[in-house]
């Protein structure tokens, strides 16, 4: 296994100019921040590195502030935020490409109330019951503890009228607290592989996000430049297809299966296991997002 295991991150003071940091399972847990976090982007930043936010969160970057404010994350840990769901919504709006420039104009919605400001896009005239749409905005559950067969019925009206999705979020699941809720992208991956559907998946591992990311920051020296994340599938999938390092942070969405918490020993072997078994080779591992 090339991945070196680290108990911390003082070691890669200085060897990376800019850092890209995922949000959920990395910076907070959906309620709080995670222990040491705050305190080793603060440092990181202190020792000369640029940072910015890379997010899966499938709403605007407007609210992507209001929750972090919510959560004590402070603004000036970053000097940038990006996300999947305002990637999505200028999709929609713009339409530059062929796929989203097919989409009719009345959107179905499957999603919670707190995300309904994705539908106030110019590029939709109104959101629409899915036997009338001509097109799914997918954001995620539309109650916490909901699971992928509480949207079996949408998916299978949508399937009905083969309606193309725009998957707001790729995260298959994600831990709030303690408890795992499933994401857009599970119920967007069962639309795809049970139903044949047509989806547009917007965000992290897919690499426009990645190249407006990197874009931002002045297309530098990718050697320079350094993903951290929980996600093997996206965040740590998407470095690899920037061309950029990655460090994987073992306590998020895979520390139940690991055995490991924030601060916690990760085991070389379990490590090697699961690495192996989702095909990726981030350059970096520890336990989290810790000095």
């Amino acid at each position: 296994m090339d991945t070196e295991i680290l108990s911390g991150f003082e070691p890669l003071s200085g060897r990376y100019d800019h850092l890209i940091v995922d949000l959920w399972g990395t910076l907070h847990n959906g309620i709080e921040p995670l222990p040491g976090a705050i305190d080793c982007l603060t440092r990181f930043r202190a020792a000369g590195a640029n940072i910015v936010l890379l997010s899966n969160a499938p709403f605007r970057v407007s609210g992507v502030h209001k929750v972090l404010g919510e959560i004590g994350i402070p603004e000036e840990l970053s000097s940038e935020i990006f996300c999947s769901g305002e990637v999505a919504w200028r999709a929609i709006r713009d339409r530059t490409d062929p796929w989203h420039a097919k989409l009719g104009r009345s959107a179905g919605f499957i999603g919670p109330d707190r995300h309904r400001p994705m539908l106030d896009n110019p590029g939709i005239n109104g959101e629409a019951e899915l036997e009338e749409a001509d097109f799914v905005i997918c954001t995620g559950p539309r109650e916490p503890g909901h699971t992928l067969d509480d949207y079996i019925p949408d998916l299978e009206r949508a399937a009905a009228r083969s309606l193309p999705m725009v998957c707001t979020n790729p995260d298959r699941e994600v831990l709030r607290g303690a408890t795992r809720e499933i994401c857009a992208g599970a119920v967007a991956e069962a639309y795809e592989q049970r139903y044949g559907g047509d989806v547009a998946w917007h965000g992290k591992p897919y690499r426009p996000i990645y190249d407006e990311v990197l874009k931002h920051l002045g297309d530098p020296d990718r050697a320079r430049v350094l993903m951290i994340g929980d996600g093997l599938g996206t965040d740590i999938a998407g470095a690899s297809v920037a061309g950029i390092d990655a460090a994987f942070v073992a306590s998020g969405i895979a520390g139940e299966h690991l055995g490991v918490e924030v601060g916690g020993t990760l085991a070389a072997g379990p490590l090697a296991d699961l690495l192996d078994e989702v095909g990726q080779a981030p350059r970096y591992a520890m336990s989290g997002l810790i000095w």
